[in-house]
């Protein structure tokens, strides 16, 4: 793989497992993670109080790359409540999600599963893929939940099927406010207050949504487009509301999934937002962290309104991207290796800022260098929400509880849409293209960036790495709809392999 000279990596990395931000010892202690036992499949746990089961909020946000959160000790896009989170539970630096691409990426987060498993490989295109959408058979976190006497709400992006048989309250959630395809305007541009930035590569002009873009509710998909709010704000308001709703019955739990289509394209935000960030003198990287800011802030009001309401305590909160910043368009962070890298298999595209806090069940514990996975989320909840029983069989996840406790850095994780893929253990990961005919072998200690190939130097970890690999890629189904594309890109300065 050709790639151009970069500028060194010393000045641009802080290594994760230094970093505290005053939130106690980082974890990285050597613990080789151990065998899970054999799981059975859960029945109600009707004998667990349901005041004792933790509330749940997700939030998933879009296109956010890891570079981009002050979580990590970085300076270029401030975000304090993001850091509230952290700051009562744990961060994951070395966090991955199960593709580099929307639809897969949430798709692996409310199964629990990794979707190439059962045919769900490729992104949703807005344009075509008639028929597709997440599996029937696939059940979501929220179906998952619903035998516990949870209550569930989506808002925001779904991507995951806009025929009546994947809409969100056919898959288990009791309420649903936002839009079914990948992506959507912010608010009419001729709102005032509002910026709007063309980018280098635009897609469209910016005019009402329409189909799978516009807003929908409830049950019947009915008509709920605001075209002259902010989108963020809309959504931070349904999810304050029904959190508000919930709490007011002190005997069920409930499950929020927030999945915030900021900071993905279109650059739409408020000029008040847009002028706290007038030393960025690009104005497309401004309007991106100024969208980052405003969607932060609605991160805060979530927050805040577990406080008010009582439930912070018992509450789980998760925060993550569902993958990497697109480069395409220009307003990716240039001088870090994980600064962009969507559609890809660089660290860039599938390492993304993920933390988690539950005060009542976790103490903080700073900075976990320990691998983890989006997968996780649906094992760690369904633990914790009903401890009497095994997890299910087919879940894929470990418990974050349990990780950020004895953390696992030996774990192996393997991703990849055909043709591309990688594996990570301990330091080591291997990126592979079948139709390139080409691997590298990386130590992502030493080469966060992955420039140096060692696999002559270490054949041993080379081939390990290939064969996790190769067993994982030949376990596989068929897609259940086709490749869109590949191509040869440049990511801030390395050559690679997109897949869409």
């Amino acid at each position: 793989m050709v790639q151009r000279p970069r500028r060194p990596l010393a000045s641009l990395l802080l290594a994760a497992s230094a970093l505290t931000f005053g939130l106690g010892a980082p974890t990285t202690t050597g613990i080789t993670a151990t065998p899970q036992p054999t799981p059975a499949t859960p029945k109600p746990a009707r004998d667990v109080a349901a005041a004792a089961r933790p509330n749940v909020v997700i939030i998933l946000v879009d296109d956010l790359d890891w570079a981009d959160v002050s979580t990590y000790g970085r300076r270029d896009a401030p975000t304090p409540n993001i850091d509230r989170i952290a700051q009562s539970g744990v961060a994951f630096s070395d966090a991955y999600v199960a593709a580099s691409v929307c639809a897969v990426s949430r798709a692996a987060l409310l199964t629990g599963r990794m979707p190439q498993r059962f045919g769900f490989t490729y992104n949703i295109n807005d344009e075509g893929d008639k028929g597709a959408g997440l599996p029937v058979d696939q059940k979501t976190l929220a179906d998952r939940l619903r035998p516990l006497g949870y209550r569930a709400a989506a808002f925001g992006k779904w991507h995951l099927g806009s025929d009546p048989q994947f809409y969100p309250t056919q898959r288990g959630f009791d309420e649903f406010f936002g839009f079914l395809a990948g992506e959507t305007n912010y608010v009419d541009p001729a709102t005032p207050g509002i910026v709007t930035t063309p980018t280098k590569e635009d897609k469209y002009e910016i005019g009402p949504r329409t189909g799978n873009h516009a807003m929908v509710e409830g049950p019947d998909a009915r008509p709920a487009d605001d075209f002259s709010r902010y989108l963020t704000n809309q959504i931070t308001d349904r999810a304050v509301d029904f959190i508000t709703r919930a709490t007011a019955d002190k005997n069920s739990p409930f499950f929020a999934y927030v999945a915030y289509n900021a900071p993905h394209w279109p650059l739409q935000v408020p000029q008040s937002y847009y002028d706290r960030f007038a030393h960025i003198k690009d104005p497309v990287r401004r309007t991106y962290v100024a969208m980052i800011a405003a969607m932060d802030d609605g991160v805060g009001q979530i927050l805040d309104t577990l406080e008010k309401r009582g439930v912070r305590d018992n509450t789980m909160v998760l925060f993550l991207s569902d993958n990497g910043c697109p480069h395409r368009f220009g307003f990716c962070n240039p001088d870090h290796p994980f600064g962009a890298g969507k559609f890809t298999y660089l660290e860039g595209g599938v390492r993304v800022p993920f933390v988690f806090s539950w005060p009542a069940g976790l103490k903080t514990r700073g900075i976990s260098a320990s691998p983890v996975s989006s997968l996780d989320i649906a094992a760690t909840v369904l633990r914790a929400a009903d401890p009497a029983h095994a997890l299910p069989r087919e879940l894929e996840g470990h418990d974050l509880v349990t990780t950020a406790r004895k953390p696992q850095p030996n774990r192996l994780l393997v991703w990849g849409q055909e043709p591309v893929y990688a594996a990570r253990q301990g330091d080591k990961k291997v990126w592979l293209s079948r139709d390139w005919n080409q691997s590298h072998l990386y130590d992502l200690k030493a080469d966060p960036a992955e420039e140096q190939d060692l696999s002559a130097r270490d054949p041993k970890n080379d081939k390990r790495l290939k064969g996790a690999i190769e067993r994982y890629r030949t376990s596989l189904p068929a897609p259940l709809w086709k490749l869109h594309s590949t191509r040869k890109v440049t990511v801030n300065g390395r050559e690679t392999e997109m897949v869409y």
